[in-house]
């Protein structure tokens, strides 16, 4: 059988056509397409050492299509702009430099938003991202600084405190060295620069010192922070505690992300109606159905919800539990088994006792306000003498049961029994394929594991590219599988 000529230095008799390096339906052109019809006028193109300046269509779509295929370094993203034929073609062979790249992704704040809410509006326009149904989650992103960066707030003050003496003691040190030379060498002597050792020390305090004035006044001195990353906070994880952001999402079911934003808090009890104001904001409506899930849980976004008018589904417990007595001693009455009476505000157990509001407090937690939590009790030592005792409580000291009831008592009810019902269990049975495979998505095929930016704002700009990407990669493959049509194509 012949073989093919093999030549690295094949010379073509016509320039090759850049329009030909890609096939006519590849994921590339759609992709390019869509971009196209967006209103990108509000991004600013990044001045290139006097050149001209790169066109800003380009390099969204350049940041695009890396953020969507999980190529998010600047370094790399140019790297591909010289090796990789579609990053070629989609930049029309143009090749900005790695610092231009990172300019570009991190300055266009404000512009970057409505780009993501122009994605939003393209979607519903195709017939996706409807808001019939929405769920919530959020996901521990690792930050970009190292876990031997982090000190307490009180260690970083005593940090600074004898970095401050080291300095005082090596500038005495140098004064009494330029008292003696200028003993011994009077006019003579030579102006002596300080000492590197000094120069190293200075700076060192005036890190520190420029780290302790971005806390707020009122910051806990066992607060962990991170010299590196500020903002960065140690959050629990699969694989252990780890600096990182809490990124959250709102999705609806065909999995286009209507709402993203990052927050420092280790929990997501305080991110539901943040997303929900989110996705008002771009898509001008609330959602009809809201899946989220106990992480969301709270008294305060149930009521919330109901205020709202929001049909939404958060247990308090993990889903494989839901409606299953989890108390350490299920044998007992439960609380269920204890009669409110609101007009009176007290409890009638199943024995007929009434059980009297003995205190109130207010139940604070690091990240959240449960309210004011009432306890209701019998008199002293009923208890003692129920004859069903044994099915009530174990305690042998005279004050008895004790029930606790807080302000959204009747929305946690409420909650409970849709959830429990077959059709409240079927409904959030959905979750699990929105918005976590959502996530699993980005990670992976995004490769968004760890921020590249710093700063709370800088990861939030980050966050928002790599959710742009996505929803933009699904409906290029929506439109690729033909189940959704373009109209300017037709």
């Amino acid at each position: 059988m012949p073989v093919r000529s093999y030549d690295q230095k094949l010379m073509y008799l016509f320039p090759p056509c850049l329009d030909d390096w890609l096939g006519p339906g590849h994921m590339a052109r759609i992709f390019s397409d869509l971009v196209d019809h967006i209103d990108l006028s509000g991004l600013c193109p990044i001045d290139d050492m006097g050149s001209p300046r790169y066109s800003p269509v380009m390099m969204a779509k350049v940041l695009l299509w890396a953020y969507a295929n999980g190529i998010r370094a600047s370094r790399k993203i140019e790297e591909r702009l010289h090796s990789d034929v579609i990053f070629m073609w989609l930049s029309g062979r143009q090749t900005p430099d790695f610092r231009t790249i990172c300019d570009f992704r991190r300055c266009n704040e404000d512009a970057l938003k409505a780009l993501f809410a122009q994605v939003v509006i393209m979607a519903r326009a195709l017939g996706m991202a409807k808001l019939g149904l929405v769920a919530l989650d959020g996901t521990k992103i690792r930050a970009s600084a190292g876990i031997d960066s982090f000190k307490t707030v009180r260690e970083w003050r005593e940090a600074l405190t004898e970095a401050k003496q080291a300095a005082a003691k090596i500038l005495a040190e140098v004064e009494a060295q330029d008292k003696i030379d200028e003993a011994e060498l009077g006019e003579r002597r030579s102006a002596v620069e300080l000492p590197e050792d000094l120069r190293t020390v200075e700076r060192r305090v005036a890190k520190i010192e420029a780290l302790l004035k971005q806390l707020p006044a009122d910051v806990a001195e066992d607060l962990k922070i991170s010299s590196t990353d500020p903002d960065a906070r140690f959050m629990h994880t699969a694989s252990g505690s780890i600096p990182a952001f809490n990124a959250e999402l709102v999705v609806t079911a065909d999995q286009i992300v209507v709402g993203a934003h990052v927050t420092t808090e280790p929990v997501d009890q305080n991110q539901l109606l943040l997303g929900l104001e989110e996705v008002e904001r771009t898509c001008g409506e609330k959602p009809v159905q809201v899946l989220a899930d106990a992480g969301f849980s709270g008294g305060k976004n149930l009521q919330a919800l109901e205020q709202l008018g929001v049909d939404g589904y958060i247990p308090d417990t993990e889903e494989k539990n839901i409606g299953q007595d989890q108390r350490a001693h299920p044998e007992l009455f439960s609380k269920e088994a204890f009669k409110y009476d609101a007009e009176h505000d007290c409890y009638q157990c199943p024995a007929g006792a009434i059980l009297k509001p003995v205190s109130k407090q207010q139940s604070r937690g690091k990240y959240s306000l449960r309210g004011e939590v009432t306890t209701y009790r019998t008199e002293r030592g009923r208890c003692l003498k129920c004859p069903l005792k044994a099915q009530c409580t174990k305690t042998r000291n005279p004050v008895g049961r004790a029930v606790s009831r807080d302000g959204y008592e009747a929305e946690r009810g409420r909650m409970r029994a849709k959830l429990e019902s077959k059709a409240g269990k079927a409904t959030y049975g959905r979750r699990k394929t929105i918005v976590e495979p959502t996530i699993g998505q980005i990670k992976t095929v995004g490769g968004f594991r760890q921020f590249l930016l710093r700063g709370k704002r800088k990861v939030g700009i980050e966050w928002t590219w790599g959710v742009t990407a996505h929803s933009l990669l699904k409906i290029t493959r929506r439109v690729e599988e033909g189940t959704v049509k373009l109209a300017w194509a037709a």
